[in-house]
């Protein structure tokens, strides 16, 4: 049996696991496209068993509690589509992201927190009921031999959906609870690209505590590089 373990580092919400980045892995160990969805806060630093299903899907099981973290599940890859967004847009959105210092909910997060190390996605309206932010590949998330570790790719397109779905229209504070995301092509270390979050298929805003979004990334030329569609909902 496999097993994941999400480092400190890659912190979400305070004292868990940023969903993206272990929603990558996750689906990294099963080897096939698959929708995830996340059931419970993930742990930290601990040793998770990772259960394959019949289905050709799997689960990340904490041991101690056999409590479900995350189940991903086989599908065929269905995105919606949108514009591409310049980096100097995207830039410009960055400078309008919405939220200060003292009311940010997730601070410790490494994709969108406010620490050193954070990759800082903080995306701003672009004023056409997307949100978009510039983001550029870290240092650290290069291997050796040139490539990108795509983890941090599906971290920070999680959290552009995160700033859209909870400030475009009503502001509520949520949670990602289903997510998927198809990479197209390999990330360039150092590069820097437009991040975009909208409601992609989703109609409306808020069904209740419900929400749908969809995010993509592009490169300077404006090819989407990766796209996603994730579904939320909101702490009241």
């Amino acid at each position: 049996m496999a097993t994941l373990t999400v480092p400190q580092f890659f912190q979400g919400p305070t004292g868990s696991g940023q969903g993206g980045w272990t929603a990558a892995k996750l689906v990294d160990i099963i080897g096939h496209p698959a929708t995830t969805a996340i059931r419970a806060p993930i742990p930290l630093d601990t040793p998770l068993d990772v259960v394959e299903l019949e289905t050709g899907g799997a689960r990340l099981v904490d041991p101690p509690a056999s409590t479900v973290i995350l189940e991903a599940a086989p599908w065929e890859p269905d995105f919606p589509s949108t514009a591409p967004v310049t980096l100097e847009a995207a830039r410009q959105a960055r400078a309008r992201f919405p939220v200060s210092d003292l009311e940010h909910p997730v601070p410790m997060c490494f994709s969108c927190g406010l620490g050193p190390d954070s990759m800082h996605v903080h995306a701003g309206p672009l004023g056409d009921g997307r949100f978009a932010t510039d983001w550029r590949v870290p240092d650290w998330a290069c291997r050796a031999d040139g490539s990108v570790d795509e983890a941090v790719l599906w971290a920070a397109i999680d959290c552009t959906a995160a700033w859209y779905v909870c400030y475009e229209g009503e502001q509520r504070t949520a949670f990602t609870v289903q997510f998927a995301t198809e990479v197209l092509a390999p990330l360039r270390a150092g590069e820097t690209y437009a991040l975009v979050g909208w409601a992609g298929d989703w109609e409306g805003g808020w069904h209740g505590r419900k929400r749908g979004a969809a995010s993509a990334a592009f490169d300077s030329d404006g090819v989407c590089v990766a796209h996603a569609r994730s579904f939320w909902v909101s702490v009241s």
